[in-house]
């Protein structure tokens, strides 16, 4: 019997023997060609959830757009209101509302482009209860059509935002 051990630690220590791996020295006693199948499995299950991932990431990031559309025409709507109340506003002649109204939606429309948002002046509507005079409400409307990352897939899906300010005229 210990003939055979010593027989046995003598081939283990065989030149040609030494950098050979043995069934224990791979990890989890597995066998080399198998661990290539956990690489497989986690490029497939990566595959699968990739996808899932990036919708994930670009419903955040739209999310972010239209959270910044929606502050861009509040900003815009309050600049616009703020405008036309302000001191200097001739409101004694009732032909001067075009002009007036005019200058309040090119206002809000410089406000949104501050926020690099291209509104036009039909996106912004002045309304003002009889004359707009003295102790009246002005309210400006704005509008803005959002369209989101993923209208690639879901044609016309433009969600439209309408934010409004009132302001009394002094």
């Amino acid at each position: 019997m210990k003939g055979r051990r010593q027989t046995k630690e003598k081939l283990n220590d065989h030149p040609l023997r030494k950098g050979v791996k043995r069934r224990h020295d791979n990890c989890h006693g597995l066998h080399p060609l198998r661990r290539r199948g956990f690489r497989a499995q986690n490029l497939i299950e990566f595959a699968l959830i990739f996808p899932v991932l990036m919708l994930f990431i670009f419903g955040i990031v739209d999310f972010g757009r239209a959270f910044h559309v929606l502050i861009a025409i509040s900003n815009a709507a309050r600049e616009g209101a703020r405008y036309g109340v302000g001191p200097g506003m001739d409101r004694s002649d009732p032909t001067l509302f075009i002009t007036l109204d005019n200058e309040i939606q090119a206002a809000a429309v410089q406000e949104a482009g501050n926020s690099n948002l291209k509104l036009a002046l039909a996106d912004v509507v002045v309304s003002c209860p009889n004359t707009c005079i003295g102790e009246q409400n002005l309210r400006v409307v704005v509008s803005y059509t959002f369209t989101p990352i993923f209208d690639i897939f879901i044609p016309d899906s433009g969600i439209t935002f309408v934010r409004d300010m009132e302001m009394m005229i002094p």
